[in-house]
């Protein structure tokens, strides 16, 4: 059985952030660079410096968002909340805002396959150029359907098994039907490019957090995915 996964939720709300993605990501690169300024107290405990954000990371478990107009973190993993308690413990210490008002959220998700399935939406999902260029080069509904699925179900079992480390069994099927489908544009990304979004309402077999992101991008906030009735 894979061990519960912990996570953590840090919003800011002294820390007021327009939206707009050049400055969250101009935030991320602050936060590693602060790690970056302390890197023996993340050797100590042998945190990567490059967790805070890495083009080679296969899933981002630090992500940066806005919320109430204000800068929010969410780790996901053992190590990456370790390495954002100790972030945040020396943001508090270094920052020349006074951080007054946070809230703090301890979560435990418990990953699961199950034998029914559970509604979910994701809002502005950002897709690869190439899955892009395929789907667009579908004029079935119903193949474009079958392609998002392939992209949700790959983006789903790569979380549970390279973020979690879950061992999928022979005997576990994961299940993806996407119900609707539309194009939100596009959504400029942290390199200064920017890549299609998508709306979808889908359902899984697989109980998901609630914080959880998919796609492209999620560093930034993009992907969230939300439990729908």
């Amino acid at each position: 059985m894979t061990e519960p996964t912990p996570i953590l939720n840090i919003n800011l709300f002294d820390i007021k952030i327009p939206d707009n993605v050049v400055l969250y990501s101009q935030f991320l690169n602050e936060a590693k660079d602060l790690a970056r300024n302390h890197k023996a107290l993340f050797d100590e405990k042998e945190i990567p410096i490059d967790i805070f954000h890495n083009c080679s990371i296969a899933y981002s478990g630090i992500q940066f968002s806005r919320y109430l107009g204000s800068a929010c973190f969410t780790a996901i993993g053992k190590k990456e909340v370790e390495a954002l308690r100790l972030w945040y413990k020396l943001f508090i210490e270094n920052s020349q805002i006074p951080v007054l008002n946070t809230r703090v959220t301890n979560e435990v998700y418990y990953p699961e396959i199950t034998n029914n399935l559970i509604n979910y939406s994701v809002n502005d999902i950002l897709l690869k150029k190439e899955i892009h260029d395929e789907i667009k080069g579908l004029t079935n509904q119903f193949a474009k359907s079958d392609r998002f699925e392939k992209y949700l179900y790959g983006n789903i079992k790569s979380f549970l098994q390279r973020q979690l480390g879950m061992h999928i069994g022979e005997k576990e099927y994961i299940s993806v039907k996407v119900q609707e489908f539309s194009s939100s544009g596009y959504r400029p990304t942290y390199h200064g490019g920017s890549l299609a979004a998508f709306r979808i309402k889908f359902c899984t077999n697989v109980y998901l957090p609630h914080i959880l992101r998919l796609g492209q991008a999620v560093a930034l906030g993009y992907g969230l995915v939300m439990h729908r009735q």
